[in-house]
């Protein structure tokens, strides 16, 4: 499995979280941002950044969306992630969590994503709220919503969160036999730093 664009670590990624027990949407606003991946699990929100080079901006990315999920991730190829992970006290330090996808597809984390110290519970109390109320009921072959015209959002809706205009909620993709080195709602070993 080759990645030359960041569309191709959704599959692996959203095939991790979801082994993990959470549902999964891709593209979903978290205020003014928009997260690549969010996994909903109870009241637990994931949110995953993914970037195939980047993760200077992925990391800012990603600590953004620390104000309404419990535990956030950037996921990268195994390469840049190896590289990425030369900064690891610049994750830790943030709380953010660092998930490499090797070239089988399989998810390894290397740093585990701490709960998230810039929580605000009513912006993820709005964002499972959204979540929940547009889940769509039009699902075509394949498990994926119907979209409208625009390929924005499920037939017959228009969604917003807090004022910005949301994209499709879609679910990910099937489960698949991915290994799945780290979970979501691991709590960080105090032994690690």
């Amino acid at each position: 499995m080759t990645f030359s664009v960041e569309s191709d670590l959704r599959e692996p990624v959203a095939t991790w979280l979801r082994d993990e027990g959470f549902d999964v949407r891709m593209e979903v606003p978290i205020l003014s941002r928009r997260a690549d991946l969010v996994g909903s699990r109870g009241t637990t929100v994931a949110a995953i950044e993914m970037k195939m080079h980047r993760w200077v901006e992925a990391l800012r990315q990603a600590t953004a969306y620390q104000l309404g999920a419990d535990r956030v991730w950037v996921a990268m190829p195994l390469a840049a992630a190896s590289r990425a992970y030369r900064q690891r006290w610049t994750f830790k330090a943030q709380g953010v969590g660092l998930l490499a996808v090797d070239d089988r597809g399989h998810v390894r984390g290397p740093i585990l994503a701490a709960p998230s110290p810039r929580l605000l519970p009513f912006v993820r109390e709005k964002l499972l709220e959204t979540l929940r109320i547009h889940e769509s009921p039009f699902v075509v072959p394949g498990g994926f919503p119907a979209l409208d015209v625009d390929g924005m959002a499920p037939v017959g809706s228009r969604r917003t969160f807090a004022g910005f205009p949301a994209s499709g909620f879609r679910p990910a993709f099937p489960s698949g036999s991915m290994l799945s080195a780290v979970s979501p709602g691991e709590k960080s070993d105090s032994n690690e730093d």
